[in-house]
């Protein structure tokens, strides 16, 4: 049965991701469209990032835990499976990989639910995985975190409506990790390696990392900067409990619980890290509000962003979207706007049009909702 449950580690999660993804995705096209009458980012670059991003850091933390001979026990690679596909399927509220440290936990499980060795024989282990995990997922989400955002709007409590924005970026960890052979006696045709007197085998166990979160007082690359910097300074402690267990192993069970409470307060500041922002993105009398841009387009190459406001259009001030499109098509090929950024900074942005029709610009405003 053990060998069984095994093999089966290789499956749900690389499953539970991929279908994730895509469901994600459709479900953001069909919101665009019912909001907007179009999808605003039909490219499939959060996609490719979370592949590419992910396989990077699983041939990394593969390599690592192969060559260090980082040996788990059979119920801790279950617990990270099983914890894994929970944050998937529950993704609708937040994912974030904090999760990870309360695999540990099950050393405490009474051994009659699921007896696993001693923590002093593989706590370092884990550690060392989730400290690795939680600075790949560190690097990911402030080098390869592309800004496809869910914009959606509501009514404010004043009146006026707000956009809150939507990031959702998984990436896939194709991880191979070393088990005893004689885990797996049963698959004959399993290859098994040696290293002295250690008889191992390799599986795969596939790992999701990213960022799931909604925000209304800012971007969600704001928020997900500042997760960046939470996951470094996490698996940096991690990284010194890790060393302090691989010293003293019988230290293992007291790091576990002190690794498992840093998760608890990591996935807190988390959530905190999501509501920060000094102001809500909302209508304005000051000019007129871009809720999204469409990438490869003017607006885009014009370093237009969600959240902007646009105060001037060629020389001409304007204050509701009728103003603004009626500026833009007084001069049809060449677009110079005056705006003010979220966070308050003034800057220019100009360029060449071949057609003054304000939608083909690919400025979204809160004028392109449907009725």
């Amino acid at each position: 049965m053990g060998q069984l449950l095994m093999t089966l580690i290789l499956g749900p999660v690389t499953i539970a991701g991929g279908l994730a993804a895509f469901f994600w995705r459709h479900h953001r096209i069909r919101q665009e469209r019912a909001v907007f009458g179009i999808s605003i980012d039909r490219h499939w670059t959060n996609w490719w990032a979370g592949l590419l991003g992910g396989l990077a850091g699983g041939v990394v933390i593969s390599a690592a835990l192969i060559g260090l001979g980082v040996f788990l026990p059979q119920p801790v690679l279950l617990a990270l499976t099983g914890l894994t596909v929970l944050a998937v399927l529950l993704s609708g509220l937040g994912f974030a990989p904090w999760f990870l440290a309360l695999a540990g936990l099950v050393a405490f499980l009474p051994p009659r639910f699921q007896p696993v060795a001693a923590p002093a024989y593989w706590a370092a282990g884990l550690l060392l995985l989730v400290t690795l995990a939680w600075l790949a997922n560190a690097a990911l989400l402030r080098f390869l975190n592309p800004p496809v955002d869910v914009p959606r709007l509501r009514p404010g409590s004043r009146g006026a409506r707000i956009a809150t924005y939507s990031r959702r970026q998984w990436y896939l960890l194709p991880l191979i990790v070393p088990v005893p052979g004689s885990w797996l006696p049963a698959l004959s045709w399993w290859p098994v390696l040696g290293s002295g007197q250690t008889r191992f085998a390799l599986i795969g166990l596939p790992l999701l990392l990213g960022a799931f979160l909604t925000t209304r007082r800012q971007l969600p690359t704001s928020a997900t900067d500042h997760w960046a910097l939470q996951y470094l300074g996490a698996g940096l402690l991690s990284g010194v409990l890790t060393g302090i267990v691989y010293w003293r192993p019988q230290a293992g069970a007291m790091a576990l619980c002190s690794l498992a409470a840093l998760g608890v307060i990591l996935g807190l500041a988390n959530w905190a890290a999501t509501k920060r922002g000094a102001r809500l993105i909302s209508q304005t009398s000051e000019g007129v509000r871009i809720v999204a841009v469409q990438p490869d387009t003017p607006a885009s190459k014009m370093g237009l962003a969600a959240g902007d406001i646009v105060l001037t259009a060629n020389r001409a001030v304007v204050h509701t979207e009728t103003e603004l499109y009626a500026a833009l098509q007084a001069q049809p090929t060449y677009c110079r706007l005056k705006v003010m950024r979220l966070d308050g900074a003034i800057y220019l942005a100009e360029t060449a049009v071949f057609n003054g029709a304000p939608h083909e610009l690919g400025m979204i405003t809160f004028a392109e909702e449907q009725a």
